[in-house]
């Protein structure tokens, strides 16, 4: 009995500590990246596919406008970063690890207040351990869906598909050059399981006070970065299972994470995840 009990804690805990927001409109169905930038405004974007535009909204998950990106396409954005003055759109999505024009794109936020249509600079990116185009099954590491912007650089973590899966999350730290086509070799490895990337693979993440902020559709997580390692901090599980690829830190123990439409999962949704501090 007392086993049952204990279990219905765990689940009782982990449903107080995420509460569904909204319904994202049908405008956001596959949402890919938000990101906070203050108490009203928080921006968003769609996955490959869609329009190339950013979609103002407000925390309670309410489209105040939308703002087209001129210059390019969204081949396939997935996630969002910003350094307090421009926001970087991660084109980097690479399911099948073929791709060969992977990009940052660049916007200043003064631009997307007052504009209804930016120019984006670019920084195109490769990998320096990605020979082949697509690499064999146990090197499918080339994928990612997770930009961050911490201590004056962009981070890349990667959405690992080997098989049979090998569980390791490749970590790129690099600043951003205008113009610039820059090879990335991998800083750091992080191990984050093996049950494949349905479960334990990178999909979205944030970083604020020292930490890093990392969804994948089963946990969000948070790590630290002290002396070369990363260490993982905490492990929250979500309460049911679905296409999480967003995730934003509105404070240290305020996580905004939202889920793609997905058929057999449910539909688009904005949650807010509270943790103990």
């Amino acid at each position: 009995m007392w086993r049952l009990t204990f279990i219905f804690l765990l689940i009782s805990l982990f449903s107080q500590a995420q509460k569904k927001i909204a319904d994202l409109p049908e405008e956001l169905k596959e949402i890919s990246g938000i990101q906070y930038i203050n108490d009203t405004l928080i921006i968003a974007h769609n996955d490959g596919g869609n329009k190339a535009e950013l979609f103002l909204m407000s925390p309670s998950g309410k489209i105040y406008r939308n703002v087209s990106v001129f210059n390019f396409r969204n081949n396939d954005w997935e996630d969002i970063a910003f350094d307090g003055k421009h926001i970087y759109i991660a084109d980097i999505g690479n399911n099948l690890n073929t791709r060969k024009d992977l990009r940052i794109l660049k916007i200043a936020l003064s631009d997307i207040l007052v504009q209804d249509t930016v120019f984006a600079a670019e920084m195109k990116i490769s990998y320096t351990d990605q020979k082949d185009f697509p690499p064999n099954e146990k090197n499918l590491n080339f994928d990612s869906e997770c930009l961050v912007f911490a201590e004056g650089n962009l981070w890349i973590f990667s959405k690992n598909r080997t098989d049979p899966s090998d569980g390791k999350c490749f970590v790129y730290s690099f600043k951003f050059e205008n113009g610039e086509t820059k090879k990335l070799s991998k800083n750091y490895t992080i191990q984050l399981g093996k049950r494949g990337w349905h479960f334990d693979s990178v999909t979205g993440g944030d970083y604020a006070n020292g930490k890093f902020y990392l969804t994948t559709y089963t946990h969000l997580l948070t790590y630290e970065l002290k002396n070369n390692v990363f260490s993982e901090k905490a492990s929250y599980s979500y309460p049911e299972f679905n296409q999480k690829e967003a995730l934003t830190v509105v404070k240290p123990n305020e996580i905004l994470v939202a889920n793609e439409d997905q058929k057999l999962l449910g539909k688009q949704k904005l949650y807010r995840i509270t943790l103990k501090k």
